[in-house]
């Protein structure tokens, strides 16, 4: 039986191989041809892992494309959701830097290219710390009365938020509005919204708590008058730089206060403009310092700050 089973294999074998050969041969060219091998590309979300805590975390892009050679039936088979592409934050450090992306591919394909390979990735710290509020009262009160004081609950809120953002913040500021309706003493909620030195909001911040309990005391029979804002340099320019002028916005105010107290005042101080951080032309809002028994609507002004290069004598724009 082995005998026989023996003599048919080696019957005419070398025509047998052949033929399983050609076999071969044209199985491959017909899957080759039915099944081609090609180039495609896919578009793939880019995923931060192990993000660390305490950072507000920003991508400079959240997408590669990926370009991946593989037989036809691959690319029919898969999607963009089938491709990982991730960002290993672990021990990263604070600031800008360019980190490399992975991917993780379904099996059969090779990868041909990734575009961009590396993904900018920026950690900003989340600080907090107290920043000083302001209540400005805007508008006019009903005929014959005026505003006597301002108070509020406190004058240092918390804001919390990325430290990029945190230290641009300038002050906390709130408004009152007052109509022909406000001749008596009054208190509400006043919402906050945190500047920074130019006057402009600086989003994406907490403030805790986000609104000041603020009471108005009115008052009648005070004695009004026009006086010139008179703003006040600070000692600390720096040593490179030559102060040209200090303007106050507007240049004059409206002051109330009792006819003995007001009579021979014809200007109000603001309070010291600092200048340390000064390095061009530029603009700061700061209180006036008013005397005892003196009030106005709106304690705070703009003061345009111009200054020159003592090397060059050209003005800093």
């Amino acid at each position: 039986m082995i005998s026989r089973f023996r003599s048919l294999i080696q019957r005419n074998l070398v025509a047998k191989i052949v033929a399983m050969l050609v076999a071969l041969i044209l199985w491959g060219y017909v899957m080759n041809d039915q099944n081609p091998s090609s180039e495609g590309s896919f578009t793939v979300q880019v995923q931060l892992l192990n993000v660390p805590e305490g950072y507000k975390v920003t991508q400079g892009t959240d997408k590669v494309k990926v370009t991946v050679r593989g037989v036809r039936s691959l690319f029919v088979n898969n999607s963009d959701v089938d491709f990982h592409a991730y960002v290993d934050l672990r021990g990263a450090e604070e600031g800008k830097k360019e980190y490399k992306v992975r991917m993780e591919m379904p099996p059969g394909f090779e990868l041909v290219d990734m575009t961009p390979d590396t993904v900018e990735v920026n950690l900003d710290p989340i600080i907090s710390r107290r920043v000083r509020a302001d209540i400005n009262v805007n508008g006019s009160p009903a005929s014959g009365v005026t505003v006597a004081s301002v108070s509020q609950a406190s004058s240092e809120v918390l804001v919390e938020g990325p430290a990029s953002l945190v230290t641009e913040v300038d002050r906390l500021i709130g408004y009152v509005g007052l109509t022909s309706k406000n001749d008596t003493d009054f208190a509400l909620q006043v919402p906050l919204t945190a500047i920074n030195a130019e006057g402009k909001e600086v989003s994406g911040l907490t403030i805790q708590p986000s609104t000041m309990y603020v009471a108005v005391q009115m008052a009648r029979g005070l004695t009004k008058k026009i006086v010139t804002i008179q703003p006040i340099p600070g000692d600390d320019l720096p040593d490179n730089l030559e102060l040209v002028a200090l303007k106050a916005e507007p240049l004059q105010i409206e002051i109330a206060g009792s006819e003995n107290i007001i009579a021979n005042l014809t200007s109000v101080p603001t309070e010291k403009v600092s200048l340390a951080d000064v390095l061009k032309n530029t603009n700061k809002t700061v209180k006036l310092e008013l005397p005892a028994g003196v009030t106005v609507t709106n304690h705070d002004v703009l003061v345009h700050i111009v200054v020159k290069s003592k090397k060059t004598g050209k003005n800093m724009e």
